[in-house]
């Protein structure tokens, strides 16, 4: 779906125990709920380490968010991630904000109501008419819409952004083009968000998040919000993800119900 430029590596090979799900999930007859079973199965693909929200994101215990309408529709992000999402640009100070796949636009509404008017919103998505949330409305004029396929041709040279949300296409081969994309259009200090980790989906192809995430991890360090399906990278100063990771504590064995802080929602 999305034009690369990019020499994009292919799929890891399937495991033994992949293989043995996908023939009976084909056999099936490619049933949705088999493949939401199976996926959930594949424990070994939980490749990135967890951490709170709240030791990754700046304030996010004392900043406020507001909803005056949420997300609707069978694509938008769930509401906890876009109080995730919102926490962060709002914590790390974001001024120039970009979204990689918008659908109806509710997010980028969602974030330009929570953040000054000096912040820029960019969204990107194929589809010409998007951003139906946020257009007619005052946050409009905050928002710049992009369409086309993600690549590097739509955007300028030199255009930053210190914070952007990769939310299209969950295929391997997407997430890997628009992850490049997105790498070459983070600002020096920017921090980076990924969706749908852990979408249950494999086998249909589009749950290709988890593999990319491997494969970029290597490179730069990731970690999985817990509560969320969403990843992160923070390269903005005295966040950075690898301090943040260096500062956790060793694991101590499970929580119990007292202790728990992942999310609910």
């Amino acid at each position: 779906m999305t034009q690369s430029s990019f020499t994009i590596p292919p799929h890891p090979k399937s495991s033994l125990k992949e293989s043995v799900m996908r023939f009976l999930w084909h056999a099936s007859g490619r049933r949705p709920s088999l493949d939401g079973f199976f996926t959930a199965l594949l424990k070994h693909r939980h490749y990135l380490p967890e951490v709170d929200p709240a030791a990754c994101i700046p304030r996010f215990d004392e900043s406020e968010v507001k909803f005056r309408r949420c997300p609707v529709g069978a694509w938008s992000t769930p509401i906890i991630d876009v109080y995730v999402l919102i926490k962060a640009a709002i914590g790390f100070n974001s001024k120039r904000i970009l979204e990689l796949g918008s659908y109806r636009g509710d997010t980028a509404r969602l974030i330009a109501e929570n953040t000054p008017d000096d912040v820029r919103i960019c969204t990107v998505d194929a589809h010409p008419d998007h951003g139906a949330s946020y257009r007619d409305t005052p946050y409009a004029k905050r928002i710049d819409r992009k369409i086309g396929q993600i690549s590097p041709q739509l955007f300028a040279p030199g255009e930053k952004y210190d914070f952007i949300f990769v939310d299209a296409n969950h295929d391997y081969h997407s997430v890997m083009n628009d992850t490049m994309v997105a790498l070459q259009v983070l600002s020096d200090q920017g921090v980076i968000f990924w969706h749908d980790y852990h979408f249950k989906a494999y086998f249909h192809g589009m749950g290709g998040v988890n593999e990319a995430m491997k494969y970029f991890s290597a490179q730069q360090p990731i970690v999985a919000i817990n509560g969320t399906v969403l990843t992160m990278s923070s390269r903005h100063p005295g966040w950075e993800t690898d301090r943040i990771l260096r500062a956790l504590p060793g694991k101590t064995g499970a929580a119990n119900v007292w202790q728990d802080t992942g999310f609910r929602g």
